[in-house]
């Protein structure tokens, strides 16, 4: 038999059992189902924010492979799509960065301005 035919075989059947697993579930787009949930992402956390290796409840997640997030409306964004935090007293050419471990309780001692016209 014709590898070729063999993987395109096996491709269609895997295409073909991946999307009628996501019908199935019915999440929104670009959500993804996972069963054994991971780490998904919220704005303004890092690429490499620290994760549990551990499941998280089977449901509809937005997917880190994908450059995506978790807005605070709990939409799935694009990262790049994610609004800045601009501080009230900084300057308007300033913006707000925060470590990504402390991104839900931001102490003063986590944040630190960068100079985007530079």
């Amino acid at each position: 038999m014709n590898p070729f035919f063999i993987f395109i075989t096996a491709f269609v059947v895997l295409f073909t059992y991946v999307d009628a697993d996501q019908r199935k579930h019915k999440c929104k787009r670009p959500e993804i189902w996972e069963d054994c949930g991971g780490c998904e992402l919220k704005c303004g956390q890092s690429d490499f924010a620290p994760c549990a290796l551990r499941c998280n409840p089977p449901g509809c997640y937005c997917s880190p492979f994908y450059g995506l997030r978790r807005d605070s409306s709990g939409k799935c964004i694009s990262k790049h799509q994610c609004p800045t935090r601009k501080h009230l007293n900084a300057p308007e050419d300033f913006i707000l960065e925060t470590d990504s471990v402390t991104y839900r309780n931001i102490s003063e001692d986590s944040m630190k301005f960068r100079n985007i016209t530079s």
